[in-house]
């Protein structure tokens, strides 16, 4: 992991201003739907962006589209879709030129058979004269009973223009089926289709275009069995489509815990949760799927992925539980050249953050790439959706990020071989908290403390922006790091966690905050590493996490208790044991 430069992920434009009001921090599912859309209407006006929310009700509105008209970060409300809230419509919606197509159907934690539960087309026709979008008549495409419905409605547009619907009707015996219906006159009418599959629990999946081929790909609830996909060539007859293999032998979680992309040449990306509720990225050839590549390995139920594609380059954000139900944040990774870059945390405040959603592909020249998600207390009240963003180096615009977020290390401050012998001292260079001693060529850790860390600061350290670096080894026992901005009870730290995991923290009031937490890459946590902790700024402070060299976190700190002056660096751990070694302060230039 981790071989693309940091670079790609310069600037963090994190905006937490509310967007619009919201029922739950998941007003964004379903995850594999689409759910905004960016439409060049020319006449030199800007793009604009529609984005569709289920409100359920908050300020009267059900399903709606909400409109901006600069880049999104502001949005207004513009039409309803289905405006009665009791009913949770969501959407997946695209653009077709100037104008935006849309399927949309119930969506909600479980299923029960309701003649409501229908799925809908429906066109949103461009009026140049007045700059906004008409809609035509909803067509309904399957038609539910009372023995029976229809959820996780899909659409894709095949290279011959025809529009095809996918969707999942319940069965009488809990089983999901996969129905396709196609329309071959612009949306006028629909003929239904042999079914793609079924599966024994409530079904999910993706129906995507790959320029000259559809790819539909599915999965099911609370079954550990491969995930599977059918494929068909837009030249061949319309009801010719490949028999059913497998697509890889994981399953995804609830079938529907995805996003995906088609590459421009083809293939596809797709990020995936697991039924371990683990995060993947697999790529598509247009004929196989590749290895899987681990992005993220902190479980939770609510964690899921949403991407943007901008030429060659893919953009992940995702959802990163902290404290279950109540305290998430917002991560963002980028893949070029068949690498991901290390994870930068966008947005670490304790708040829950739902499921994120993502426009599929932007130009390139872009300046930026915005993520939405549901924001709120907890998992159960009542959100806000709101928007981060990361700038896109290079990428013109108003704001231009600067060309590397990792500072340049630069004049000595203070180093320490510690190849003294003592049995009780680091020498007069240290202010020491707990017990420590020196054998000759480590300094270690001396003391089980219960009520805190055993401390070590470098008195000739006292810097703001700057390096440090140390070797340690704590043997999977317990966490030890390196300090920096440390003064009275407060600083930042960079700790290795047992199970091989990094944390940035920032320490006050005997309490502390992770700012970020991401894999450290450590092949076998037995062996020694090399911990770098950088900070510079104060409005906001930048801190970058490296194991062995390698970035593998960058956190913003722009909270109030940020630490925001000079302190002394240093290394930190709660047990005795823990072994450290050259250890070096450097100041660090801005990037």
């Amino acid at each position: 992991m981790g071989g693309v430069s940091v670079a790609l992920l310069a600037a963090l434009l994190a905006s937490t201003t509310p967007l619009m009001s919201v029922s739950a921090g998941n007003a964004l599912t379903l995850p594999a739907q689409r759910h905004a859309v960016r439409i060049d209407t020319g006449s030199g006006r800007p793009p604009t962006w529609l984005l569709t929310v289920q409100q359920e009700g908050v300020e009267g509105r059900g399903l709606s589209f909400f409109r901006s008209d600069d880049g999104g970060k502001t949005f207004r409300f513009a039409a309803a879709i289905q405006p009665d809230g009791s009913h949770a419509d969501r959407t997946d919606v695209i653009a077709v030129g100037r104008d935006v197509a849309l399927v949309y159907s119930w969506e909600a934690p479980s299923l029960k058979p309701s003649r409501r539960h229908d799925v809908y087309f429906q066109w949103w026709r461009y009026r140049p004269e007045t700059h906004d979008w008409a809609p035509q008549p909803a067509v309904r495409i399957f038609d539910a009973d009372d023995s029976t419905a229809y959820s996780r409605a899909l659409l894709a547009r095949d290279s011959k223009g025809r529009l095809w619907v996918q969707a999942f009707r319940l069965d009488a015996d809990g089983g999901s089926t996969a129905v396709l219906s196609v329309s071959t006159d612009g949306g006028a009418t629909f003929q239904r289709q042999a079914n793609l599959g079924r599966v024994k629990h409530r079904g999910g999946g993706r129906l995507l275009s790959l320029g000259s081929k559809l790819v539909f790909l599915y999965a099911m609830h609370d079954g550990f069995e491969p995930t599977r996909m059918r494929i068909r060539n837009d030249s061949d007859p319309l009801d010719s489509w490949s028999s059913v293999r497998d697509a890889f032998s994981d399953g995804i979680y609830h079938g529907a815990a995805l996003s995906a992309v088609a590459d421009g040449r083809g293939g596809m990306h797709l990020i995936y949760k697991d039924e371990m509720e683990r995060l993947y990225h697999r790529y598509f050839d247009g004929n196989t799927f590749g290895s899987r590549t681990l992005l993220e390995d902190s479980r939770d139920w609510s964690m899921q992925a949403a991407i943007t594609r901008i030429g060659d380059t893919l953009y992940v954000f995702y959802n990163v539980m902290r404290q279950t139900n109540t305290s998430y944040e917002i991560h963002a990774r980028v893949w070029k050249d068949g690498r991901f870059s290390a994870p930068v945390v966008l947005d670490s405040r304790a708040t829950y953050k739902g499921y994120p959603n993502a426009l599929e592909t932007l130009p390139e020249g872009s300046s930026e790439v915005p993520c939405f998600f549901g924001e709120s207390p907890d998992a159960n009240s009542r959100a806000n959706v709101v928007r981060v963003a990361l700038a896109v180096p290079g990428g013109g615009g108003d704001e231009e990020p600067p060309p590397d977020p990792s500072p340049v290390p630069g004049q000595l401050l203070f180093g320490d071989s510690f190849s003294r012998t003592s049995s009780s001292s680091l020498g007069s260079d240290w202010a020491l908290s707990g017990l420590w001693r020196m054998d000759g060529r480590w300094a270690i850790s001396d003391l089980d403390n219960p009520y805190g860390d055993d401390l070590a600061y470098a008195l000739p350290s006292r810097c703001a922006n700057c390096q440090v670096r140390a070797r340690l080894q704590a043997f999977a026992v317990d966490e030890a790091g390196v300090v920096l901005r440390a003064s009275g009870d407060a600083r930042y730290a960079l700790v290795l966690l047992p199970e091989g995991r990094v944390q940035i923290r920032r320490y006050r009031g005997g309490s502390f905050t992770v700012l970020g937490e991401a894999p450290s890459g450590q092949a076998d946590p037995w062996e020694p590493t090399t911990l770098t902790l950088s900070a510079w700024g104060s409005g906001p402070v930048r801190l970058t996490a490296a194991v062995e060299g390698q970035v593998v976190l960058t956190v913003t700190d722009s909270d109030p208790a940020a630490l925001t002056g000079e302190g002394l660096a240093g290394i930190s751990t709660p047990i005795a044991g823990v072994w450290f070694d050259d250890f070096e302060v450097r100041a660090v230039g801005a990037p």
